[in-house]
């Protein structure tokens, strides 16, 4: 087993993010007062993201303002389909991005 990582330069972790089309953070918070801060670096990229539920998380992603909270595989799944499939024509992926 042979295991490879990438170091980026600064400069270049933002250029990579915003390359994707969707964010997901499964981040959960044991004390449930920690904010998973690759969510802000998504925001700061304009990435759409789909956050795991958890205490605190509504203080900085509002869920269908500013990105999808799921709480289940399931609606995580169904949240990436109408996200993904762009059955709106993509425009709530931009709007959320």
């Amino acid at each position: 087993v042979a295991i490879v990582t990438l170091w980026l330069e600064p400069g270049d972790y933002p250029l990579l993010l915003g390359t994707a089309d969707l964010g997901v953070s499964l981040h959960s918070s044991t004390s449930g007062i920690d904010l998973p801060m690759k969510v802000l670096d998504m925001f700061g990229c304009e990435v759409p993201v789909c956050a795991l539920n958890f205490a605190c998380l509504d203080e900085l992603v509002n869920d269908g303002i500013n990105g999808r909270v799921f709480d289940t595989e399931e609606e995580l799944a169904h949240q990436m389909g109408e996200l993904l499939l762009e059955k709106d024509d993509g425009e709530e992926l931009r709007r959320l991005g």
